[in-house]
């Protein structure tokens, strides 16, 4: 069960990442629009299950993905 979440985890974070990329959206830009101060929005890129509801469906929506895809996926 834990390597799964493990596993699951680094696929939704590579998954931001990719659409940070395309969208061009940079970590400190995320940071700002997030409330969050740029080390701990690097900590929660590193795991994104650590992030909130609200900031998840947030940065979402910056970056142009669809939660309901992302959470199905994983």
């Amino acid at each position: 069960m834990r390597f799964t979440q493990f596993k699951a985890q680094d696929e939704v974070k590579e998954t931001l990442i990719l659409e940070m990329m395309k969208n061009k959206v940079r970590k400190n830009y995320l940071a700002k629009e997030l409330n969050l101060s740029y080390p701990t929005m690097l900590s929660k890129l590193e795991q994104p299950f650590s992030f909130k509801v609200s900031e998840l469906l947030l940065l979402c929506e910056i970056i142009k993905l669809d939660i309901n895809e992302l959470l199905i996926k994983y």
